[in-house]
């Protein structure tokens, strides 16, 4: 199954340079580090400083962005800038950063929009205030449908590559809206990203995995749910899934929690929580469970051609749970 939806993949659409095998992330959170150790470039990494980049609204809360950062990343020391700063550092070496970004996959009639917050090596280039790009790890984002269609449709416009690319960031971080973004979440990304290149590994592309001892835990624990995933499920008004077959309930503790709450529950060093992340992509989704106890993924389920959340993925998440007691 694997193989089938990995040759789906024709043509990639870029709005920056990217590596190749990045552009398969079907993960919710996607690692290089051993696809880039022959080329020496994530040994370049570990010297430099890591810039990360906020949506603007995002500078409200920078306390909390700080630290989430500080709490588990490691493999670099930081700093928060603002986006307009970026410039300064496009042709200096020693540098590293998270900003936000996109790329397309399009397959014979089908073209698909990806949006991620993304870690960029930044190294000079050998012709004259040019630089080079690698890409060393992905956050698959799950934007508005508003920037969806922005995306979507900005290739179609009148306008250099660069204008179209200046177009889109600028929307990125002043008007966007990012579902699965919070000081909370963010910190459950860093983890996975840091430990992953720290090991100098790749991350699978699993279409499911689980943790045999944590996830049982949730049977007699409480599943947060971000309020999010309520609003986007209750405004489809779907009444059955598309499969037609309505699964056994989850019918363990769950709670439906605000993003401020949450992100002070994952953020707390003594309060352990398990929440649900739920990412749309594209076409497709990603059901991910973190833990709070390290911030790292308890389950995870890559959905392929089937986009909107449905009460049925938590009844497979207690479809695990119950295999494994």
């Amino acid at each position: 199954m694997k193989t089938r939806y990995m040759l789906k993949v024709k043509q990639i659409l870029l709005f920056s340079p990217f590596i190749l095998w990045a552009t398969i992330c079907q993960s919710q959170v996607s690692y290089f580090g051993k696809a880039l150790l022959n080329s020496q470039k994530l040994e370049v990494f570990k010297k430099t400083t890591t810039l990360f980049t906020l949506q603007y609204v995002d500078y409200a809360e920078l306390e909390k962005f700080d630290q989430a950062i500080k709490k588990n990343w490691t493999i670099t020391p930081y700093k928060i800038i603002k986006p307009e700063e970026l410039a300064r550092y496009d042709t200096l070496a020693n540098y590293s950063v998270f900003y936000f970004d996109a790329y397309g996959e399009k397959s014979d009639s089908t073209y698909n929009v990806n949006i991620i917050y993304a870690l960029k090596l930044l190294t000079p280039s050998k012709k004259p205030k040019v630089k080079e790009e690698s890409i060393l790890a992905t956050v698959t984002l799950f934007a508005d449908p508003n920037t969806n269609l922005l995306v979507r449709t900005q290739d179609q416009q009148y306008g250099t590559r660069r204008s179209i690319k200046n177009n889109i960031l600028s929307y990125f971080y002043n008007k966007a809206s990012f579902f699965n973004w919070s000081p909370g979440f963010l910190t459950g990304y860093l983890k996975q990203i840091n430990d992953g290149l720290l090991a100098n590994e790749n991350c699978n592309i699993d279409y499911q995995f689980y943790n045999k001892v944590r996830l049982p835990e949730l049977a007699k624990e409480t599943l947060y749910i971000p309020e999010y995933i309520k609003e986007v499920f209750s405004s489809r008004l779907t009444l059955l899934p598309p499969s037609g077959i309505i699964a056994e309930p989850y019918n363990y503790k769950l709670k439906f929690i605000p993003y401020k709450e949450l992100d002070s529950l994952i953020l707390n060093k003594t309060a352990n929580v398990k929440y649900v992340v739920y990412t749309q992509r594209s076409s497709d989704k990603i059901i991910s469970v973190y833990d709070s106890k390290d911030d790292k993924i308890i389950y995870q389920r890559f959905y392929p051609e089937s986009p909107n959340f449905e009460m049925n993925d938590l009844s497979e998440i207690k479809k695990v749970i119950v295999s494994l007691k």
